[in-house]
């Protein structure tokens, strides 16, 4: 009786490290995140200024490759991705929107062929585009979202 308990339990205990051993969380893979963009009407008379924030459940920069984000925060729009990945931009609302790289960094998004990027929002408030392969270098790349008329939102990403 003693052994039969024995092996019952180095069973169980072989099937959870195995469940363990497979749990997607442990070959987490980065995810597409979305960046919500919002034009916040200044009120008393001054100009609207866009805003960005990042709200998902797969948070891509918790992960260890990405380092936290102790410099990326999530109420100003900041995501972690890596290389190939998707990032998509969408507008609390539907109104257009472009993506510009005007604070010195490179465009980090592919330009041509089939995944092309042309930085500019369709007409229900969306822009979905991926990142490059090799070609694009780790590290953190800025830019802005811009709507006619408002005070553009300064935003950056994380590339890891």
């Amino acid at each position: 009786m003693s052994e039969f308990l024995r092996l019952d339990a180095l069973l169980k205990a072989l099937l959870v490290t195995t469940i363990c051993c497979f749990s997607p969380s442990l070959f987490a893979e980065a995810r597409e995140q979305k960046v919500w963009i919002k034009a916040i009407d200044g009120g008393d008379g001054s100009q609207c200024r866009v805003t960005a924030y990042f709200k998902g459940e797969q948070d891509n920069c918790k992960s260890d490759d990405a380092k936290g984000r102790a410099d990326c925060d999530k109420e100003s729009g900041c995501v972690c991705t890596r290389q190939e990945k998707h990032i998509t931009w969408e507008m609390d609302g539907k109104e257009s929107f472009t993506v510009q790289f005007d604070q010195g960094d490179p465009n980090p998004f592919i330009v041509d062929g089939s995944n092309e990027c042309n930085m500019k929002s369709n007409k229900e408030g969306k822009l979905r585009c991926k990142v490059k392969g090799k070609d694009a270098p780790k590290g953190f790349y800025h830019y802005s979202v811009s709507i006619p008329h408002c005070e553009p939102a300064r935003l950056k990403l994380r590339l890891y």
